[in-house]
């Protein structure tokens, strides 16, 4: 009788340094990746700090409608394909435009014309340089805004 004692309280010890390891080893795994993520937002934060962009002039052929866009900020810009233009008309109101990889781009899509000067990373929109785009639309919009991949408009 007293053995049974004696390897229930061992067992019942086992028992409690599994479950405070296992509830240690849940801690330390939910602690890291709080701070990843908290890491991973402040690396989203700065890039967009430091995202600037302003438009420089815009002119229309009756086709197309061409934008020059001023990358002013400290970041360079390189997924295109997240990039959207939208457009705004009085008659129609917004109409929103998505990158497409070919010139001249297709009805509501948006094409890269070239980036002037071109000097530090070829097809890269480095700060400092030109990016000359072209829309499937003609018209000239009352208001025209550029969003970012990473949420930043050129307002």
């Amino acid at each position: 009788m007293a053995a049974a004692s004696l390897v229930a309280t061992a067992f019942g010890i086992i028992i409690i340094i599994v479950t405070a390891y296992v509830l240690a080893g849940g801690t330390l795994l939910t602690s890291e990746v709080v701070t990843t993520a908290q890491k991973d937002l402040t690396d989203i934060h700065v890039k967009m700090l430091g995202t600037s962009m302003t438009v420089l002039s815009n002119t229309t052929d009756g086709t197309y409608f061409y934008i020059q866009i001023l990358n002013d900020g400290r970041e360079p810009i390189r997924d295109y394909e997240h990039i959207d233009v939208f457009l705004y008309y009085s008659s129609s109101g917004w109409s929103r435009f998505t990158y497409q990889n070919t010139t001249p781009p297709f009805a509501d899509h948006w094409a890269k014309e070239g980036i002037s000067p071109d000097i530090v990373y070829p097809h890269q929109w480095d700060p400092g340089e030109t990016l000359n785009m072209s829309v499937a639309y003609s018209g000239i919009p009352g208001y025209i805004k550029i969003v970012t991949g990473n949420g930043v408009a050129n307002f």
